[in-house]
């Protein structure tokens, strides 16, 4: 038995609040409150990993790891070693808050995935 879709969209969404919030923490301290906040490739390639890894870190005890899931951890993990070659090329600005906001609407997202799929 396989884990089903929603909990594996539901995954990747709880990472990628968990990825969006570890953002958030880290400009702050560095920049202070409500400074900008730029999005790189790096960034983008960070969140892209966290979404992957999201998605098929979820296992059952039962249930051994399938090839398909060895592989997108490792695009996952390649992903973060990438996002570490490529030139910080900002692609957009927008405001601290906007971090917030984003989590918590993939939170939700996550919440209501997970719960549709019990």
């Amino acid at each position: 038995m396989q884990i089903p879709l929603p909990i594996r969209a539901g995954g990747a969404f709880m990472a990628l609040t968990l990825v969006l919030v570890i953002f958030l923490v880290v400009s702050v301290f560095s920049d202070g409150w409500m400074a900008n906040f730029e999005v790189t490739t790096r960034t983008l390639l960070i969140l892209a990993s966290a979404i992957i890894l999201g998605a098929f870190a979820t296992v059952r005890r039962d249930q051994a790891a399938s090839r398909t899931q060895v592989v997108a951890l490792a695009v996952g993990v390649g992903l973060v070693a990438v996002s570490m070659l490529v030139p910080a090329t900002t692609v957009y600005v927008m405001q601290q808050y906007w971090l917030a906001l984003y989590a918590v609407a993939a939170l939700l997202c996550a919440l209501i995935l997970r719960r549709s799929a019990m």
